[in-house]
């Protein structure tokens, strides 16, 4: 057991995982990619009444899932259901009895098509807001799909979403309020998402890269990505055994602007020490960062800033959006899937789209190839948001030294 404080307390293990979005159709596709990068952005396609080109990651429509629950379904919820039922099949799907969802579309894309429909003269055919497009949607349709037989949350905190739904959820295992939670989240593009990164000129021409020199703006993707928490004195007793230990959360709020971080990265420093001082460990223990890197010039910068003080240069960062886009809501379950696999496999993955950082940036970036990491190695994964909304969450693997 950890100590945390005086008090201990139960050990939160991963016993699966699932993701979707443009680099594929499941957590496989995630790894072969990380593990062999190369880019998945294109045009607009699925969007045609946009009236701007925009580079973008776009997943498949055989990619997000088909279901028997119409009255509930949304672009969002589709994606999200075919990473969650990934997730519950790699750990034994029975016994579900906890569902945190994080998402920032949510039922959009259902709300936008209503509202064409009625622009173009059309009643709208079996549309119902509550049931397909409100930002519960997709948690709902999770649920119903997937039987979960305790509480259900939807968590709607910009690009923080899928970190704080797995942070929450590793709250309800320690306080016994559930035992196998599935966490995490997810958003498919739509309209308003891509009109509203646009009109704040965030978006670029060019692909992301993240840390890099010139950083010409982020790129929006689908994606959704899935945990499976439960205690891992339950997991052990089942016969499951983990992939990697959530050792450790961090929350902490700006309160500086509605869309830039401060300079100097105090918020996202906060969120990391406080992930370290819930796992009860010192910044010299965590070997690598999954860090958010957005792409963009000033959040970069920012985050760059606190990395460099927590840990100086000699931890290896990367940012999964070179690979996947920035997948809003989803970032943080797709990047938890990264964080997992990086310590499962023992592996930092490139940081593609820049291998020296720009100078705004003093960190060690990952190169081509990727780089070893050590046994029982320890990895921290950012999420920032919109508001000032900043979460880390500390894994490490199920044998390291961090957890005993």
């Amino acid at each position: 057991m950890m100590k945390h404080g005086t008090a201990t307390r139960a050990l939160v293990a991963i016993t699966g995982i699932g993701a979707a979005g443009a680099f594929g159709p499941d957590a496989k596709a995630l790894r072969e990619k990380l593990e062999r990068p190369a880019r998945v952005f294109g045009p607009n396609r699925r969007h045609p009444r946009i009236a701007f080109e925009v580079t973008v990651g776009e997943a498949r429509e055989e990619w997000f899932a088909a279901h028997d629950h119409p009255q509930l379904d949304s672009d969002t919820g589709r994606l999200c259901l075919a990473a969650a039922r990934e997730c519950a099949a790699a750990a034994g799907g029975d016994g579900i009895d906890g569902l945190v969802l994080g998402t920032s579309t949510g039922g959009q894309s259902q709300n936008e098509a209503a509202l064409f429909d009625l622009l173009e003269g059309r009643a709208p055919a079996g549309y119902s807001y509550r049931r397909r497009g409100a930002m519960s949607a997709p948690a709902r349709l999770v649920a119903r799909d997937l039987d979960v037989a305790g509480p259900v949350q939807t968590i709607s905190t910009a690009c923080t979403s899928a970190a704080n739904a797995i942070a929450l959820a590793a709250d309800w295992i320690r306080s016994g309020r559930a035992r196998r939670v599935l966490a995490g989240g997810g958003d498919a593009l739509c309209h308003t998402t891509l009109a509203s990164f646009r009109a704040l000129e965030l978006t670029g021409a060019e692909p992301c890269r993240p840390f890099g020199p010139d950083r010409p703006g982020l790129t929006l993707g689908d994606g959704a990505g899935f945990l499976l928490l439960e205690r891992l004195d339950d997991a052990t007793a089942a016969g499951r055994a983990p992939l990697a230990l959530l050792l450790g959360c961090g929350l902490s709020s700006d309160a500086h602007h509605m869309t830039a971080p401060p300079a100097d990265g105090a918020g996202a420093e906060l969120a990391m020490r406080r992930a370290l001082e819930d796992a009860g460990l010192e910044p010299d223990r965590v070997d690598h960062v999954n860090a958010h890197g957005t792409g963009t010039p000033l959040n970069d910068a920012a985050e760059a800033a606190a990395i460099s003080r927590l840990f100086g240069a000699r931890v290896p960062v990367m940012s999964c959006k070179g690979l996947t886009g920035h997948t809003l809501g989803g970032a943080g379950g797709v990047e938890a899937v990264a964080a997992v696999l990086a310590v499962s496999r023992r592996r930092a993955f490139e940081n593609l789209g820049a291998a020296e950082p720009g100078p705004d940036c003093p960190l060690t970036l990952v190169g081509a190839g990727g780089l070893e990491l050590p046994a029982g190695a320890v990895v921290l994964s950012n999420s920032f948001a919109f508001g000032g909304n900043n979460c880390a969450l500390i894994f490490g693997a199920a044998d390291g030294e961090a957890t005993r």
